[in-house]
Order: structure tokens, then C-alpha cells, then sequence
């Protein structure tokens, strides 16, 4: 197989941009709930004996580690997308979004202070999880191809 970028690869580099503004969409969220919280820098985090579940410093810790969690998961995602686009651009593009929408929903959900234990996180699992299995199938066919000459 021939490496050649598809002419449709934009759709997948728009995805990627997108993920930059879903990330400075996180980065807003943390920083109003730090505000709000009162928690100072350099501290990561409030101290869990004053985080009790439901307070403003809850809220911030939840938005924190949704916000790590988030920029934990981007080589993940990069690669499989950028990997994935080669072959499937559209596709790629497509399982793309639905990642990003579910991580949006995932930090919505998890930052709830109505959600105990964080389980609001659960709310962007249905679209998020698919969106990343979908990319590592396609982006391991594309390699599959390219070593096989398939």
C-alpha cells in the first residue's frame, strides 16, 4: 500500500483543532471552578478533608481531574485518529467528534456536585468509548493494510 493523504485528511485535521478548543473549554471550566473554590496556585488540587462531596472545592477537584483526564487520553486519541484518517478519513472524522462530544459531556457529568463519587462521569462514557474503540479498529486495519499490501 502506498501512503498517500486522502483528500478528505482536512476533515480529520478539523477534528484535531477541535480537540484543542474542547481542551481550552476544560482549562476555562477548571479555572471559573478554582475561582469559585478559592483554591490558590501552584495547588492542583483543594485537600480532600476540604472537598467535602457537593462543595464548590468538590466541584473544582472534579473539574481538575476530568481536565487531566482529558489531556491523559490525547496521544490516544491523536494517533488513532491521524492513523485511522489515512485509510478512513470520514470515518476517522466522524468516530473523532463523537469522542470529543463525549468528553464534553464526560467533564459536564463529572463536575455535577449532585453526583456522588463522581459517577457523573458516566454520561459521556456512551459516546466516548465507542468513538475511541471505533478508532483503534480502524486505525489497526489501516496498519494491518500497510503491512500486508492489502
Amino acid at each position: 500500500m502506498d501512503l498517500t493523504i486522502p483528500s478528505e485528511y482536512g476533515y480529520v485535521l478539523f477534528v484535531a483543532l477541535a480537540s484543542t478548543f474542547v481542551n481550552q473549554w476544560h482549562g476555562i471550566k477548571v479555572g471559573s471552578a478554582r475561582r469559585a473554590a478559592k483554591v490558590p496556585y501552584p495547588n492542583a488540587y483543594a485537600p480532600h478533608a476540604e472537598a467535602p462531596t457537593g462543595s464548590e472545592k468538590y466541584v473544582f477537584n472534579c473539574a481538575q481531574r476530568a481536565h487531566a483526564n482529558f489531556i491523559e487520553h490525547l496521544p490516544q486519541f491523536y494517533v488513532s485518529l491521524f492513523v485511522s484518517g489515512l485509510g478512513f478519513p470520514k470515518l476517522a472524522a466522524g468516530l473523532g467528534s463523537l469522542y470529543l462530544f463525549g468528553r464534553v459531556l464526560y467533564a459536564i457529568g463529572y463536575a455535577n456536585p449532585q453526583k456522588q463519587n463522581g459517577t457523573g462521569r458516566f454520561l459521556g462514557a456512551p459516546f466516548f468509548y465507542p468513538g475511541l474503540l471505533g478508532l483503534w479498529g480502524s486505525a489497526g486495519y489501516v496498519c494491518y493494510k500497510m503491512i500486508t499490501g492489502a
